[in-house]
């Protein structure tokens, strides 16, 4: 019955996040507001599936906690940015200009704070909750797995599905994953998620609106090949293993 409780809880705020903006428009100020609420309706759900509250999601005020966030954020931005980097040094896309101000402001801050929480909601949902209710009950590999698999399921609201997509999200979500079972908390791994989607929003614009462009303005490039068709795999393994060999290293703050 406990599991049954879980997976229903599950359902619920999946399908708050991701099937709404689907039904229903949202303007930027009215999609803050239903986020926003979000954190109300996991809260309750959690306590209902016999969690604590959203706390039990890793939303924990740890000491450090805002550093992970920051660490994070420079581990995905600086990873996914040498990979534009090098699709654009081959020619992937180019560069014809940036937005002009004000408009390029307004773009920088709507994007760092829908990017922030989305990132955060999706990885409550996808690894927090997931995490709550199934760490201890299995082994942490399988742990690690059943979440990126998730992970990898639910990415195809935004995206559709695909093989490429599919097998980059589960190594994503392994990197994603790691950082929250070794620190118990939700920020390193959300500072990561929000650092590659805005990185991705400069380039190409925020997700679902890619028509108004990104900070940069692009144009697509002839090149094709194998390499840069793959670039976002690549760039998920090299994440993967940075993340791996160094979080010993860089002293994470995690929840005693």
């Amino acid at each position: 019955m406990g599991l049954l409780f879980a997976v229903m809880g599950f359902l619920i705020i999946d399908l708050y996040f991701n099937l709404i903006p689907h039904l229903i428009p949202f303007g930027t100020v009215s999609w803050l507001l239903y986020a926003c609420l979000f954190f109300v309706l996991a809260h309750h759900v959690s306590k209902l599936t016999g969690l604590n509250g959203i706390g039990d999601l890793g939303v924990k005020a740890h000491y450090g906690w805002k550093r992970n966030i920051r660490i994070g954020f420079f581990y995905g931005a600086g990873i996914w940015a040498m990979m534009y980097l090098l699709l654009w040094a081959f020619g992937d896309f180019q560069v014809i200009g940036i937005k002009k101000a004000p408009e390029s402001l307004i773009f920088l801050v709507e994007a760092f704070a829908g990017m922030f929480l989305g990132s955060l909601i999706n990885d409550l949902i996808v690894r927090g909750y997931v995490f709550a209710h199934l760490k201890g009950k299995v082994v942490n590999s399988l742990l690690l797995l059943i979440s990126a698999f998730i992970y990898a399921l639910d990415d195809v609201w935004l995206v559709g599905f695909s093989i490429q997509n599919t097998i980059f999200s589960v190594i994503l979500g392994f990197s994603l994953g790691y950082v929250l079972l070794k620190s118990g908390s939700i920020w390193m791994n959300t500072g990561i998620h929000t650092g590659l989607n805005v990185t991705y929003c400069i380039v190409y614009g925020i997700p679902g609106r890619e028509e108004a462009k990104g900070f940069l303005l692009i144009n697509p490039g002839a090149s094709e090949s194998l390499l840069l068709d793959h670039a976002h795999i690549l760039a998920a393994i090299v994440l993967f293993l940075v993340v791996f060999v160094t979080y010993s290293r860089l002293r994470i703050n995690s929840v005693s």
